[in-house]
C-alpha cells in the first residue's frame, strides 16, 4: 500500500486500510473504492491523507509501534481522566473517581512500556492517518511513546520510566480549561487566544499538584513542556539549568508529535520535516543530546511514502533498516523512465552509503 494525500486521490482507487474515530467506529472498511462524493466528503471532514492499495507495493504495511486496540483504550482512559479532573470539586465520591482515573492511566502507561521493552528495533512513526478525530488524545498517547523510548535509552530506573510516563499523558490535561472554540479555531490565533492556550500549563500544574497520589515532577511536566533553554519558552521563561529533565525529553516529542500530526489548520509535516523543525532549535531551544538520541530511534521516512534519491531513482518506502534514514526503497522509475512490474526492485539504501533521499511526498506525483 502506499500514502496518498487526499489531492491526489482519485475515484477507483481502493482504501487500503480502515479509517477509524477515536471510539474505535469504522468510518471507512477497508477495500472501499473511492467515488468523487466520497473523496469530497473527506475533504469536508479535513482528512489530509490516506492508505490506498497499490499492486506494486501490496506487501507494504505502516508502522505502529502500538496497536489499534492498545490506542483506543489509551485514548479512552485520557479522555476519561481530563473529564473527571475538569469536574472535580474535592466531594468524596468525585475523589474516589479520581483515583481510579489515576490509577487506570499509570495502568496504561504501564502497559506502553510492556509493548515499548518488546521493541528493540528502530522506532515505528506514531502516525494519526488512520485515527479521525481527538488530537488533543491522540497526541498524548503519540508523546507518551516517544517520551517513554526516549526514557529507556537514557537508562531511566522503573520508577523514573513509570513518572515521566505518566507525566507525559497529562501533560496537555490543563487545556480541559481553555475554551474549544480556541483549542479548535481552524484559522491562525490571535496574540490574544495564544496568551489564553499558553495558560494551559499553568492550569495543569494547578490541577495536578493538589493531589498527593501524583509526584510532584508530573505536574512539573505541565507547567515546563513548553520551557525553552534559551529562556524563550512559557509560562516562566526558564532557562536550561532550570528546567526538569523530564520536561526537556517532552518537549522534543511533544513539538515532532505536534508537527507531524494532521490538523484543522494545516496538513501534518513529514516525519524527515519535524526533525528539521527540532534541529533548527538544537542546543537553543531543545536539547541536543534528546534530539540526536530521538533521530537514533525513529524511521524518518514513514513506509509507503514516496521518495527520490540523488541519483535520481524514485519509489516507495518499502521497510525499515537499522539506520532509521536509510530505509529500503522499492524502485519504481531509474531516473524519469519507469521500469515495469517484473523490474521493480527493492534497494537498501544502509547499504548504499552513496545514495541519500533528496525528497519525500506521500504521493507519486
Amino acid at each position: 500500500m502506499k500514502a496518498v494525500r487526499l489531492e491526489y486521490l482519485r475515484p477507483g482507487d481502493q482504501l487500503a486500510h480502515p479509517i477509524i474515530d477515536s471510539y474505535g467506529r469504522v468510518l471507512l472498511q477497508k477495500e472501499v473504492i473511492f467515488t468523487e462524493k466520497l473523496i469530497k466528503r473527506l475533504s469536508d471532514l479535513d482528512f489530509k491523507y490516506v492508505y490506498i492499495e497499490d499492486e506494486l507495493s501490496d506487501d507494504i504495511i505502516p508502522q505502529n509501534i502500538i496497536d489499534e486496540e492498545l490506542r483506543i483504550e489509551a485514548i479512552s482512559n485520557i479522555r476519561n481522566t481530563f473529564k473527571v479532573f475538569h469536574q472535580y470539586k474535592k466531594k468524596k465520591h468525585q475523589q474516589y473517581m479520581l483515583e481510579q482515573s489515576v490509577n487506570t492511566v499509570q495502568q496504561t502507561v504501564n502497559d506502553i512500556i510492556g509493548v515499548v521493552d518488546q521493541h528493540d528495533e528502530i522506532l515505528s512513526i506514531m502516525s494519526d492517518i488512520f485515527m479521525f478525530d481527538d488530537y488533543l488524545y491522540n497526541h498524548s498517547v503519540n508523546v507518551t511513546v516517544y517520551t517513554l523510548v526516549l526514557a529507556k535509552e537514557l537508562n531511566y530506573s522503573s520508577r523514573q520510566i513509570e513518572e515521566i510516563g505518566i507525566g507525559a499523558m497529562l501533560h496537555d490535561i490543563g487545556k480541559v480549561k481553555v475554551p474549544k472554540s480556541i483549542i479548535d479555531k481552524p484559522g491562525k490565533l490571535t496574540d490574544m487566544e495564544f496568551e489564553v492556550v499558553k495558560e494551559h500549563t499553568t492550569y495543569g500544574y494547578e490541577i495536578l499538584k493538589q493531589f498527593k497520589g501524583i509526584p510532584s515532577v508530573v505536574a512539573n511536566c505541565a507547567y515546563q513542556h513548553h520551557e525553552r533553554l534559551d529562556g524563550s519558552g512559557y509560562p516562566l521563561g526558564l532557562k536550561g539549568p532550570n528546567i526538569h529533565e523530564y520536561a526537556k525529553i517532552m518537549a522534543v516529542s511533544d513539538v515532532f508529535d505536534a508537527v507531524t500530526s494532521n490538523r484543522v489548520y494545516r496538513n501534518a509535516f513529514l516525519p524527515h520535516e519535524g526533525l528539521e523543525i527540532l534541529y533548527s532549535g538544537s542546543g537553543t531551544q531543545y536539547s541536543q543530546e534528546y534530539i540526536n538520541l530521538f533521530r537514533k530511534h525513529i524511521s524518518i521516512y514513514p513506509n509507503g511514502a514516496y521518495v527520490t534519491l540523488s541519483d535520481g531513482r524514485s519509489g516507495i518506502i518499502a521497510s525499515q533498516t537499522k539506520i532509521p534514514d536509510r530505509p529500503i526503497v522499492r524502485i519504481l522509475d531509474e531516473g524519469e523512465q519507469p521500469i515495469s512490474k517484473s523490474e521493480v526492485y527493492d534497494l537498501d539504501l544502509s547499504q548504499k552509503p552513496d545514495v541519500v533521499i533528496t525528497d519525500c511526498n506521500t504521493t507519486q506525483v
